[in-house]
């Protein structure tokens, strides 16, 4: 079942709001903060008011083009807007959008030279507000005084996420890492289906829609969330089947195709049911126990996988019809055991050869 070495804290319960925890860090990064804090903040900072609730805009998403166009105007513009309804204690707990927008979208812009003047001790002013765990606002500081100390522009940018300590904030950033991956899918599977014909292009849809629901329904009900940063486990293992869905597609449209007898997809599907009863038996074996497995969490993926695999058969009829659907059938059925057990199935089409292997995250199609 998805057992992982580590996992991360739900993004859940006993966060302090973000802008009041520079107060448990230690006392030099406490007096930076303070020194920092005194760095003037640009004319255009007065423009805006305090929202009377949390702005819909989400500046990370405008900052890095998730959904939308990268806007670096209306980034910092949003920004803004958060950053005073966040002091108002209108941040909402618990969000992307909250915890990587406001100050720490700011922080990024100002670090960065993103449509602005690049400032450094802004950009620190920034993340201190921003907060977060003790250690990781002194690493911020650290790394943003090494960028002011550099005579040319950094090779890579200075990113919120890249100083994290606690498994609180690695949630946040998993998730955050997981809608840049989701977009970058998107645009590559719209251009692959691009000059597909209408009826196909209608069933990729169902297809593509169905297999986010199973990719879903396998990070959520399918994984050991026993450990601290069970969120951010999760979103991976989410992620892992994304990936690996747009991998097979990619596959299969260079002409690398599964070829599978009648005889193969009973043996699979037989494997499959026994795999599958000893998962659920292993479940109610250990439901009790804090963050195991629950068999309805098996089972709620299985009726996803179902869906999905049928989603899949009806759009090969259309786009690959000289596969036979014995052979989607097979190929589906092992990626399905594959995930299930936690392992890594590698499939040839050629010759079926399917290895398991010792992982920390299943590695499906193709």
């Amino acid at each position: 079942m998805g057992k992982y070495c580590f996992v991360l804290p739900v993004l859940v319960a006993f966060a302090i709001p973000t802008f009041a925890q520079v107060e448990y860090a230690d006392a030099k990064t406490k007096a930076e903060c303070t020194q920092y804090a005194q760095t003037p903040l640009p004319a255009e900072a007065a423009s805006f008011s305090a929202p009377a609730q949390w702005p819909a805009c989400a500046s990370y998403k405008l900052h890095s083009g998730i959904g939308t166009k990268v806007d670096l105007e209306a980034a910092r513009k949003c920004a803004w807007q958060e950053r005073l309804a966040s002091q108002a204690g209108l941040e909402p707990r618990h969000t992307v959008a909250s915890v990587l927008g406001g100050a720490a979208t700011l922080a990024q812009l100002y670090a960065n030279a993103d449509g602005v003047e690049r400032n450094i001790p802004l950009a620190i002013r920034f993340a201190c507000e921003a907060g977060g765990a003790p250690a990781e606002i002194g690493g911020r500081i650290e790394h943003l005084e090494s960028l002011a100390k550099q005579t040319i522009p950094p090779k890579e940018n200075f990113k919120f996420c890249d100083d994290i300590t606690s498994g609180f904030m690695q949630g946040f950033c998993e998730a955050y890492e997981s809608e840049l991956a989701d977009q970058s899918r998107a645009n590559a599977l719209s251009n692959l289906s691009s000059k597909w014909s209408e009826s196909q292009r209608q069933a990729f849809a169902t297809l593509t829609k169905a297999h986010a629901a199973y990719a879903k329904a396998h990070g959520s009900g399918e994984i050991d969330t026993s450990g601290t940063a069970r969120a951010a486990e999760e979103i991976s293992a989410e992620q892992s089947l994304r990936d690996s869905f747009l991998a097979a597609i990619q596959i299969f449209e260079k002409g690398s195709l599964p070829n599978y007898s009648a005889t193969e997809v009973q043996k699979a599907d037989t494997d499959l049911n026994q795999i599958y009863r000893k998962a659920i038996t292993d479940a109610e074996a250990n439901k009790s126990k804090y963050g195991a497995v629950q068999p309805e969490g098996i089972r709620a993926a299985e009726r996803a996988w179902l869906t999905y695999r049928d989603a899949w058969t009806q759009f090969a009829k259309l786009h690959y019809p000289a596969v036979s659907a014995e052979s989607w059938l097979t190929l589906l059925t092992k990626d399905r055991i594959a995930t299930i057990q936690g392992g890594p199935c590698e499939f040839d089409p050629d010759n079926s050869q399917c290895e398991q292997q010792d992982t920390h995250a299943p590695r499906p199609l193709p």
